[in-house]
Formats: C-alpha cells, structure tokens, sequence
C-alpha cells in the first residue's frame, strides 16, 4: 500500500472543492445537515479559506489515485484537522490512518492537534482514538439525529 499526501495546488482549487462535495456527499444524504455540511459549501467560502495562509489542503493518494483529501489549520504549536474525507471506495483500507500519521510527520514541532467528527459515526471515532487522539469533552448537537464531538491529542 502507497500512501501520499500532496499540497493541493491554488490551481487546482476548483477540483479541490468539487472533490470535497463528492467526500461528504454521503454524510450530507445521511444527516441532512444542509447548513454545515463540506457537501453544501459554496465555492467563495471554499476559496476563502483555502486561500487563507494559516490552511493547507491535501490530497490523500493511494496507489497514484486521489482518494481522498485533508486540510488543516496551523496555528503557534497547534493543528487542527479542518476536513479529512476518504472516498467512499477506498475506506476501510487503512489510508485514512496512514494519512494522518504523514500528517503529523509534516508537522512534527507541533505539539497540539485538535478536530471534530460526527459522533453517530464509530469507525471516525475508533479511528481517531487508535491515533491516540481523545474527547475533549465538548459536545455539539446539530439535531435530533447529529451530534459533533471535539477531539485533541498532546505529544
């Protein structure tokens, strides 16, 4: 299994954004979160902050095909998962796991990472806590079938 993580140029930011909408597509028909789903963001919001210095976008490559993409938020000695998707057809295969570890290996100087995830869904869940990432006792009900948990990891 090859695993690559690639700076997601200002280039291809239109792809970017399209890719992102087809990731959380899934998500958006299962909770029907219209309002802040990646899946409904316009592109002039998409632009904003992927153009904003403190952000770096990444494609998840498997194999030499784009299976997914990461941005994250770099602040002092912290990062902050903003978005991570795995496409639907390359999931259960460990490249999410393996995308993350690369990521914290770009930034090994940064001691806090943080993100949320939705917490109905337990393979994110088990996933980021395999990663040694833990709740932080923050949560955000989004509805009656939707709640977003908070979650950081110190090194």
């Amino acid at each position: 299994m090859h695993v690559q993580l690639v700076k997601i140029k200002k280039s291809e930011i239109v792809s970017a954004w399209l890719f992102q909408r087809k990731g959380f597509k899934e998500t958006l028909k299962k909770y029907g979160d219209y309002k802040t789903s990646p899946a409904t963001e316009g592109f002039v919001h998409f632009s904003r902050h992927f153009l904003n210095r403190n952000f770096t976008a990444y494609w998840v490559f498997y194999n030499q095909n784009k299976a997914g993409m990461l941005e994250v938020a770099e602040k002092d000695d912290s990062i902050r998962i903003a978005r991570f998707c795995i496409l639907k057809k390359y999931r259960n295969r460990r490249i999410g796991q393996t995308a993350l570890l690369i990521l914290e290996n770009h930034y090994p100087d940064k001691k806090q990472w943080s993100l949320d995830t939705i917490f109905e869904e337990k393979n994110n869940l088990h996933l980021y806590e395999k990663l040694g990432y833990r709740e932080c006792g923050v949560r955000k009900s989004v509805h009656d079938k939707m709640t977003m948990v908070f979650y950081e990891k110190i090194k």
